[in-house]
């Protein structure tokens, strides 16, 4: 596992992982579907479980880009959201009471995404 300087995940080096997408799918759903913010201790827990799901996927997914033809479509428009959510994993807590709450939804839109492209890119999903 490659570590940063900071102590967390590079998932710019970090080796490939199993996808467990239902999963993943499922725990962004749960939280998309929310019509408000849960308590603070539940929603560290799924943001903390979505950011893992990131840190799992981005890996894999840049392994399918890699096996794809140059110029692929797909593996283009997979790779804007790798770096979409990874942005979205170093971005800071904006400001106000809802402010963890809506960077929690933006990293569920990204692992909805990234579930997205690694089905579309991996033959085994298919």
């Amino acid at each position: 596992m490659a570590l940063d300087r900071r102590g967390t995940l590079d998932i710019d080096t970090a080796e490939t992982r199993p996808v467990d997408v239902a999963t993943m799918r499922d725990t962004a759903r749960r939280l998309l579907s929310l019509e408000e913010p849960p308590l603070r201790e539940d929603l560290d827990v799924v943001t903390d479980a979505l950011r893992g799901h990131v840190q799992l996927l981005v890996p894999e997914i840049r392994a399918l880009i890699r096996a794809q033809p140059a110029g692929d479509l797909h593996a283009g428009i997979a790779q804007v959201g790798i770096e979409e959510a990874s942005r979205r994993l170093t971005t800071p807590l904006g400001f106000g009471p809802d402010a963890a709450y809506r960077r929690a939804r933006k990293l569920a839109l990204s692992v909805c995404s990234l579930c997205d492209h690694y089905e579309h890119l991996s033959p085994s999903a298919r």
